[in-house]
């Protein structure tokens, strides 16, 4: 599936009753949130078509900003005070019922159509969604080269959702703080509002630019970086309560929104530093046709209001929170089955599934819940509703974490009694793994035997590194002491430096040097490639990661080991896996020279290790789909310029291993190699990677 199809999706709230049963109600805001939610089924099912549908989100948090905020303040214009209970009670009446059903009905998909390789990440994103964390538990996964290449989940819409009610929660807090205020100084109360909602506007717009330029993944989920966009909604709804004066501005300012967020569709990429201030044009697109509504609307059928007011765009934004909810996992378990993106049939099909469902989760679901009413008729009536009103608040939002969670624990617990078997060690003979490409391996491997590890398990057969926090060294917060392996009283010293893929080698080459009292340090960092010339993105530098080499360096001159072992990724991996890249071909085998030189020049024995072949797609799931013999389940032998090997032939001394014949026959590498799973992903399981063990201790003279 396109990285673009991972990316970024968002979903909306429903905040106002159907325009044809209230008369205050626009109509032309369902249309809108029509245009929003197309825009973004749009982008996820083609999304060489719109490649900035995403955008589709951005107007989703204006309008939600503009209907919930504004109504905040009017409340607080009206009454002075604000009822939260009842504010958090609808919200969770009007939203929890049919996410949860969808979450629940992803669990029990995933249990049924997914590998159980797959069941553990899901339920994690499960969980978080519950917990209405999803968008951190986005953005960290986005920027971890651990997570770059794993398969996309069913649930990763729900970022928005959680970044929405991240922001409900706290803003009506602030707005009564103003409230306070208001009353302790006498200023007027919606004034003093509309200061709180500028002030967080201007100070979440001032930080999206600034982490938008810098850490690109973590700003387009995190919830301090959107906060404007529903701010801003507020802000329109509280200033231009009526829209813009006059029919002609508002014909103009209808066509000018419409024509932005289409430009913005149309010409928008991932690879913009987004939101921050890009996201001004879908947002004041956004704000102009909320402007071109309202009150004194603009004439005829020439008007946007209007045509977003054709009943049968309503429908569509109607439904646009079920079908926002509903079209994702669609689109993934399709997609899943499909083994490709969807073309024109395909994608018609999810389109028309997911209508469907929506359909029936509005009216079965969504309006069953939200209009379940009651009106008190005495005081003591009335009191009693709030404390039940309040009772219930806190028991349904426990109950729906209570469902979410323990339905996601049932799939993750059952892999989880599986992995007990990653911890014991492997009988040779039946699992002799890369030794059986050995030349002096003569003895059969035997057949029938079940692989290990077993592919539900292959994403968490990981080096040690990946569990005592190893695998993001940082030479300076750690001493020299940390992340240091095999024999307490030491003989000989090596350091193995490098990236993920230099992590593979740590736990083979503690079993490699055991006999002759070998002690390993392990400086290595995800997505770190031991070079002086940082990747980039095509909005971001990540020079920390040669910054931090530097004082890896230092650190390795001051030990003087008798090895220092290198390995990385290969540029490919990193265009594939995170779409990091070098200036040049050359650049990096230059930042590679500018470190292994002194450790020559100080008489260090240095060698480098080539980088294992990359998979373009899930070996593990491709295993317990078909079968390990399965032609679609072998990895293509190619040949592959590796700059670790160019480096070395230009700094004389430097010893070179090339581990592919272990990996590879001929034009191709297996899944499975002396009944040992070969890939959890770009890596090699850490099963396999150990069987390496005798090959490294003979090759480098261990």
């Amino acid at each position: 599936m396109p990285r673009t199809v991972e990316m970024l999706v968002g979903r909306h709230v429903r905040a106002t009753p159907n325009s044809r049963k209230s008369g205050s109600a626009r109509s032309d805001i369902q249309g809108l949130r029509a245009v929003a939610v197309g825009l973004v089924i749009v982008y996820h099912v083609w999304p060489t078509i719109l490649p900035g549908g995403f955008v589709g989100v951005d107007v989703f948090f204006v309008i939600s900003g503009f209907l919930i905020v504004g109504s905040l303040v009017r409340e607080i214009s009206k009454s002075n005070s604000l009822d939260l209970l009842s504010f958090y009670e609808r919200r969770i009446v009007r939203l929890l019922p049919a996410a949860t059903l969808v979450l629940l009905v992803i669990v029990l998909g995933t249990v049924m159509l997914l590998p159980q390789s797959r069941w553990q990440s899901v339920s994690l994103d499960v969980i978080a969604s519950g917990l209405q964390v999803q968008n951190w538990n986005q953005a960290f996964s986005a920027n971890s080269y651990a997570h770059a290449t794993a398969s996309v989940s069913p649930v990763q819409h729900y970022w928005s959702l959680a970044v929405e009610e991240q922001f409900y929660i706290f803003v009506p807090i602030f707005l009564l703080g103003g409230v306070f205020l208001a009353r302790k100084f006498k200023w007027a109360a919606a004034s003093v509002c509309v200061a709180v909602i500028g002030g967080l506007t201007v100070c979440s717009f001032v930080h999206s630019i600034f982490l938008s330029s810098s850490d690109h993944d973590v700003a387009y989920f995190a919830t301090s970086t959107r906060i404007w966009e529903l701010a801003a909604g507020g802000l329109v709804a509280v200033l231009l309560k009526g829209g813009l004066p006059g029919r002609k501005p508002k014909l103009v300012a209808g066509w000018a929104g419409l024509a932005g967020i289409v430009f913005a569709a149309l010409t928008f990429s991932t690879s913009l530093a987004f939101p921050g201030y890009v996201a001004l044009i879908p947002v004041a697109a956004t704000i102009l046709i909320l402007c071109a509504g309202g009150q004194d609307p603009a004439p005829g059928f020439l008007s946007v209001p209007a045509l977003l007011s054709w009943r049968p765009v309503t429908f569509i934004g109607d439904i646009s929170y079920s079908l926002y909810l509903w079209h994702w996992p669609i689109v993934v378990f399709y997609v899943y089955f499909l083994g490709r993106g969807p073309g024109i049939l395909h994608g018609a099909a999810i389109l028309v599934l997911s209508m469907l469902c929506a359909t029936l989760s509005y009216y079965f679901v969504e309006q069953r819940f939200r209009h379940v009413r009651y009106s008190p008729k005495t005081n003591q009536a009335r009191t009693m509703r709030v404390r039940f009103r309040s009772a219930a608040t806190f028991l349904v939002a426990a109950g729906v974490v209570v469902a979410t969670s323990g339905s996601a624990l049932v799939p993750w617990g059952i892999v989880e009694a599986k992995a007990q078997e990653l911890q014991s060690l492997l009988n040779t003979r039946e699992y002799p793994g890369a030794m059986a490409f050995d030349p002096g391996h003569e003895k059969p491997v035997p057949s029938g035997l079940p692989i290990r590890p077993e592919a539900s398990l292959a994403l968490k057969d990981v080096p040690t590194t990946a569990g005592d926090g190893c695998g993001v060294y940082d030479p300076v917060a750690m001493g020299p002491e940390k992340c240091v392996y095999g024999s307490a009283d030491p003989s000989k010293h090596m350091v193995i430096v490098g990236d993920s893929h230099a992590a593979q080698f740590v736990d083979p080459m503690v079993l490699a040097g055991k006999p002759a009292g070998w002690q390993i340090h392990a400086m290595v960092r995800n997505g770190c490639p031991f070079s002086a010339v940082p990747p980039a993105d095509d909005s971001t530098v990540y020079s920390n990661c040669s910054a931090q080499n530097q004082v890896s360096l230092q650190r390795i001159l001051d030990l003087r080991p008798d090895l220092v072992v290198i390995a990385g990724m290969v540029p490919r991996g990193y265009e594939e896996a995170l779409h990091w890249r070098w200036d040049t071909p050359d650049a990096l085998v230059k930042g590679y020279v500018d470190l292994i030189r002194p450790l020559r020049n100080e008489g260090l024995r240095v060698a480098v290790i080539f980088d294992n072949p990359y998979p373009t797609f899930s070996v593990p799931d491709c295993v317990q789909r078909r079968s390990p013999a399965s032609p679609e389940c072998q990895v293509a032998r190619t040949a592959v310029d590796d700059p670790l090997q160019r480096a070395a032939d230009q700094v004389p001394g430097v010893e070179v291993m090339d581990i592919s014949d272990y990996l590879c026959r001929q034009d191709t590498c297996p899944s499975v190699i002396g009944n040992v799973l070969v890939y959890r992903d770009n890596h090699l399981t850490n099963t396999f990677a150990k069987s390496l063990a005798p090959v490294l201790s003979r090759k480098l003279r261990l």
